[in-house]
């Protein structure tokens, strides 16, 4: 079943300040939003680091976090300035080619009134791309038995020309939910390219469940992705490859220690209605004197995101 209601698709994404308790919320949260308001380039981005350069990535992430509105219109903007003529967006303005970071600036621009067009464009870029296929027929063989995957399947790559991989096919299909193209067969392609991809043991990696005979372990941020971008279309709990893929995530956010795998797998996990036992506790021990998380404002962004009731 896809989800059509843009209010139910956004519902993850926003961090609502009303369901908080004030000490809390004053100590963890809102010093967390004076850092990255103060980390704002004048350009309007955000980087990976105060002062770094503005990208594509972290300026998405921001714009979920942040409620000011001179802020957020600056964000926006930067966020058009770097659209190219093909709809799709680079890492940063440097970058001329349009790839995986597309689909981050389509889950932000929606929540722009006056984006429309950018969205529909960036949402089209992502409908027409797909990563390389193989089809041949002796060719999908040896993939088969070497890798275990089946290579024909629709995914997205990181840039165009490359393999398909978990991370950009799960944000992709986040976009074009979001985009309101959530009954695209894009986005039924991505699941089944998800399942086939899923590691032997629950859980995804990068895309590559074997290698040479050799499981290869799922990981936390690739996991939380595909279960993000699985729940967005209202795929069962109990889906086999689901099921397995939440009892990993739960044990490996019961083990995790850094601020990235703790706030991508608590996400991912309440969005599931999963507990997570005491890894927000973990996770805001883990904050800075300066209120951020490592003083990175895309890890930052995660974090208060994951720390949504």
């Amino acid at each position: 079943m896809i989800v059509k209601g843009k209010d139910k698709m956004l519902r993850p994404y926003f961090f609502h300040l009303d369901n908080l308790s004030g000490a809390w919320y004053c100590k963890t949260i809102m010093g967390s939003i004076d850092f990255l308001l103060r980390s704002q380039n004048k350009d309007g981005g955000w980087g990976y680091r105060v002062d770094g350069m503005s990208c594509v990535e972290p300026t998405a992430a921001v714009l979920f976090t942040v409620s000011d509105s001179t802020a957020r219109m600056r964000g926006k903007d930067f966020l058009l300035s770097l659209q190219h003529s093909d709809g799709g967006w680079g890492i940063a303005a440097m970058d001329s080619d349009s790839g995986w970071m597309t689909a981050w600036a389509v889950r932000a621009l929606v929540t722009f009134s006056d984006a429309r067009d950018a969205v529909a464009r960036g949402a089209h870029w992502l409908v027409i791309t797909e990563g390389t296929r193989i089809e041949e027929t002796n060719d999908r063989a040896v993939v088969l038995q070497r890798l275990k995957i089946d290579s024909t399947l629709h995914g997205y790559p990181w840039q165009l020309g490359d393999a398909s991989w978990v991370h950009p096919t799960a944000l992709a299909m986040l976009a074009l939910v979001q985009a309101g193209r959530g009954d695209d067969q894009r986005v039924r392609q991505g699941v089944d390219y998800l399942f086939n991809r899923a590691a032997p043991t629950g859980g995804w990696n990068i895309g590559n469940p074997w290698m040479l005979d050799k499981q290869i372990p799922a990981t936390i941020q690739d996991t939380a992705m595909a279960l993000l971008a699985l729940r967005s279309i209202n795929q069962a709990a109990s889906e086999p490859h689901i099921a397995a893929a939440i009892q990993y995530l739960r044990d490996a956010v019961a083990r995790a220690h850094t601020a990235a795998e703790l706030a991508w797998g608590i996400l991912a996990l309440r969005e599931w209605a999963i507990d997570v036992g005491d890894a927000l506790n973990r996770l805001n021990a883990l904050q800075a004197s300066d209120r951020s998380w490592q003083g990175n404002p895309f890890i930052t962004a995660v974090a208060i995101l994951a720390s949504k009731t």
